[in-house]
């Protein structure tokens, strides 16, 4: 059966139906550009303010204070609680120690249960200075460079022609990968916050483990993670300014780079390539607690190895423990010489007690066995 509308469209009328399904097809792609469009200016608003907050929680609101009167409280009542262990792996320590008869497991007893009390009471004040002392660091390192950490990431993430540049499949790719990097680095600072603050408070138990040997890892465990997390900043700060630094000419001034002196170096953060190499910062960023960790955690077994090498190679250190051993050899020796003597003396004791005694009783004439008494016979025949 024909169909009416082709029909019309055949002959005179055929133009007018080309325009209207051209003008039906500029509209519809339009109306997908527009929507497209609008997508992806949308992730690259949401990425844009993420990325203003989670860079100014590096200098603001990730600010940590043990100096408060709430933390303070807290911490008196963790100490309080603590104390009780702390005597408790004492007397363990003790106990082990003698059951094994490890004079040296009492001395480390002692000066376990010192360094719990003095680390205790040290500990909250030490992290305060290092937190001021890594801010004081990362503001220094921002003013050589002569920027912001906000300043630093703006180099790489130019949000106004990411807008402008790619398509809005694009943009919305970027801007996704862009809002769960932000997202992430503000997770890590205010991870590193609360993980400061509650590790600090555990600081007495931490400390009280010092009193036994099986718990003495504690301490060990303790100070890896409170220096992970305070010196992951400065690792943080490092990765943007230093970034900015390679891949956009901006920096400290260098008497030898004029357009660094003079500041007419181009600006970074122009292309596609650099956002890509924003990324790939905002990621090692993002791992900036793990990478410092792993290395205060080699350094430390390190600088325990080398310690220990050291110390048995050190001449003075090998002539104590072989006169100790000498020592220990000539104690085993004597004392085995007064356990022989003490035997002896024992033994000829009791031999000088049985003639004694032998002296107080009558004299018995012995009795003569029968060959003698055949003998003496035959002599008297």
């Amino acid at each position: 059966m024909p169909n009416p509308l082709l029909e019309a469209c055949v002959g005179p009328l055929g133009a007018v139906c080309d325009a209207a399904t051209g003008v039906t097809g500029t509209v519809s792609a339009a109306a997908s550009d527009y929507v497209l469009g609008g997508l992806g200016r949308a992730f690259v608003d949401a990425a844009q303010s993420i990325a203003t907050v989670s860079l100014a929680a590096l200098d603001t609101t990730t600010a940590i204070d043990l100096t408060a009167s709430w933390f303070r409280a807290n911490v008196a009542v963790i100490a309080a609680i603590t104390l009780p262990a702390v005597v408790g792996l004492f007397v363990v320590q003790v106990l082990t120690s003698v059951l094994r008869r490890e004079p040296g497991g009492l001395v480390r007893a002692v000066v376990g249960v010192g360094k719990a009390l003095v680390g205790a009471t040290l500990a909250l004040a030490v992290t305060q200075v290092a937190l001021t002392a890594v801010d004081g660091i990362c503001q220094y390192i921002a003013a050589s460079a002569g920027m912001t950490v906000s300043a630093a990431a703006a180099k790489f993430f130019d949000f106004a022609q990411l807008i402008s540049g790619p398509s809005p499949v694009l943009q919305m790719l970027l801007g996704l990968a862009l809002i769960v990097g932000f997202i992430l680095l503000w997770g890590v600072m205010l991870f590193r916050k609360a993980a400061l603050i509650l590790i600090a408070v555990f600081a007495p138990i931490a400390f009280a483990g010092s009193a036994w040997d099986q718990t003495r890892v504690w301490t060990r465990r303790w100070l890896e993670i409170v220096a992970a997390l305070v010196f992951c900043k400065v690792v943080i700060v490092v990765v943007f300014v230093v970034g900015a630094s390679a891949f956009s000419g901006f920096g400290p001034a260098q008497p030898d780079h004029p357009a660094m002196a003079t500041g007419t170096a181009t600006a970074g953060a122009n292309g596609l390539s650099d956002l890509l190499v924003g990324l790939l910062l905002l990621s090692i960023a993002v791992f900036a607690p793990w990478l410092t960790w792993r290395f205060v955690h080699w350094s430390g077994m390190e600088a325990a190895a080398v310690m220990n090498s050291a110390v048995a190679a050190n001449p003075v250190t090998s002539g104590v423990r072989r006169a100790g051993a000498q020592g220990k050899s000539v104690a085993q020796s004597a004392l085995g010489s007064m356990v022989v003597a003490g035997a002896s003396g024992a033994v000829g004791a009791g031999k000088a007690g049985a003639a004694a005694a032998g002296g107080g009783r009558p004299n018995v004439a012995p009795r003569p066995s029968p060959g003698s008494s055949q003998r003496a016979g035959g002599g008297q025949a």
